[in-house]
């Protein structure tokens, strides 16, 4: 009767003994690996000479953070109204993430799911674009907004929490 009594104590011991040795090194290997890709936000750079300089932003947002949805930056051929674009980026923005481009000058549009938004890329400035997310329903995908900001809106957000990770295009 000890014996039993001993085993039901010590069952989670024999949970972990029955695991793959070779599990925590990956799980350890993996988690730092995933950690050492990141880069967090420094300062705001400056647009080389005869470009524009684009900031696309994520802020965080902790109820909805579970979402990610992806990104297409384009490049329309002379004025927006002739509708002829090329994609010049595709990424996919995480909570707290952002990206920076530097772009020629010239009409863009930036598309996340259903959302369209045209901008001009002038001669040395900057652009800064937020992606928000807000709550449509309990079990609805949450609906998405891009709106411009001010530098020193933007400035917060890239600040916030522990500042937020630089993301690359899809295929970089």
């Amino acid at each position: 009767m000890r014996d039993s009594f001993r085993q039901v104590r010590l069952g989670a011991t024999r949970f972990l003994k029955n695991l793959n040795p070779f599990l925590f090194p990956c799980l350890f290997l993996f988690a730092f690996c995933s950690c050492a890709s990141t880069s967090k936000f420094e300062k705001l750079e400056e647009p080389s000479s005869g470009k524009s300089l684009l900031y696309v932003l994520r802020p965080a947002q902790t109820a909805l953070s579970l979402w990610s949805f992806p990104v297409e930056l384009f490049r329309y051929e002379g004025p927006f109204q002739n509708g002829k674009r090329s994609s010049i980026a595709k990424l996919s923005l995480d909570s707290a993430d952002f990206f920076s481009m530097e772009l020629r000058p010239g009409f863009y549009s930036l598309v996340c799911r259903d959302m369209d938004k045209i901008f001009y890329a002038k001669e040395g400035g900057r652009i800064f674009l937020l992606i928000q997310l807000f709550h449509r329903g309990t079990f609805a995908v949450p609906g998405i907004f891009i709106k411009n900001a001010e530098t020193e809106e933007s400035v917060q957000f890239l600040l916030e929490g522990a500042r937020m990770n630089r993301t690359n295009p899809v295929g970089e």
